[in-house]
């Protein structure tokens, strides 16, 4: 996934300042468990591996990632070593090589890596606006005339990536909810081209310079262009609420470090200024709630259309991880 549902920095953290500056609908007020008791730092153990995801600028992302290593270890009592990985896949594999035991990930590369190796789910990130979710857009040029996604038929669209949930299923799902391409098939002939741009950015600003008709990508992609070239795009449609990006555990990590990191992010403020500096280099989320499984209970249905998750009844509500 390019965009990530976090910061437009147009630098390091590419995504998580767009969830700051557009947000969804104001969510309910969130509670903030204390803080768990700090420990004293075994040093014989092995340290507590976790995954972050760079985005532009990796020296930055692995500066920031150390200082949120620092903040966990009074609280899980063992050293954190943070790294800093190119893509969600190359977290899983580090998780499924027993190189990470926490990783940063979106929903789609973690039901896929809940069903290849049984990592389970433990903080989605909270965006402005109060909500752990986001939802993806059609894009269109306001000059071009297109009122209804039903006159997209012949037409040009582009896609981020074809193994992307905000950036390709979520949008490509509100085609097939109005029954215009086939629920199980990545191709259909509704369209005259589809294109997989290779990021949001790109998806977007094909459609500002008019190489195709349509984008098929996240709410917060216009937060990648210039002030006045937004003016010249609009959204035709939207799709479901995906929940957002998550914080996921390997299989196996005990429970009570599970609990204590849930604990340690769900209790930082943004109000207090220490705690808002930690958020910042989060990529720049507000907050962290709990996640369970049912939360992505919808999106593993649209992700198994396509063969990405084998058991979306797995991820039904209330079903334990």
């Amino acid at each position: 996934m390019s965009l990530r549902g976090g910061c437009v920095s147009f630098g390091a953290l590419a995504v998580a300042g767009a969830l700051t500056i557009c947000a969804a609908q104001d969510g309910p007020p969130r509670e903030r468990p204390p803080r768990p008791s700090t420990r004293p730092i075994d040093e014989q153990a092995a340290p507590l591996k976790i995954a972050f995801i760079s985005y532009a600028n990796p020296q930055q992302v692995a500066k920031d990632s150390d200082a949120i290593a620092k903040y966990l270890e009074p609280y899980v009592g063992l050293r954190v070593k943070a790294f800093v990985t190119s893509d969600y896949g190359s977290s899983v594999e580090a998780m499924r090589t027993a190189q990470a035991d926490l990783a940063f990930v979106d929903p789609l590369a973690f039901m896929m890596a809940h069903e290849q190796i049984g990592a389970k789910p433990l903080l989605l990130e909270v965006y402005a606006g109060g909500k752990p979710s986001y939802y993806s857009c059609i894009w269109v040029r306001k000059d071009a005339g297109i009122k209804d996604v039903a006159e997209l038929k012949g037409r040009t669209i582009a896609f981020a990536d074809q193994v992307d949930m905000s950036g390709h299923l979520l949008p490509r799902s509100i085609f097939v909810d109005r029954g215009l391409l086939p629920p199980d098939k990545l191709e259909g002939g509704f369209f005259k081209q589809v294109y997989f741009a290779g990021g949001d950015e790109q998806a977007i600003r094909a459609v500002v310079n008019g190489f195709v008709d349509a984008a098929g990508i996240s709410q917060f992609a216009w937060l990648l262009l210039r002030p006045e070239e937004r003016e010249q795009v609009t959204v035709l449609a939207r799709s479901i609420d995906s929940p957002s990006h998550l914080v996921m555990a390997r299989k196996g990590l005990p429970d009570e470090i599970c609990g204590r990191i849930q604990a340690a992010l769900r209790a930082l403020d943004r109000d207090e200024p220490q705690d808002r500096a930690l958020l910042g280099k989060l990529y720049g989320v507000e907050g962290y709630v709990e996640a369970k499984m049912g939360d992505f209970a919808e999106v593993a249905k649209i992700a198994a259309r396509y063969g990405f998750v084998k058991k979306p009844e797995a991820f039904a509500a209330g079903k334990a991880p």
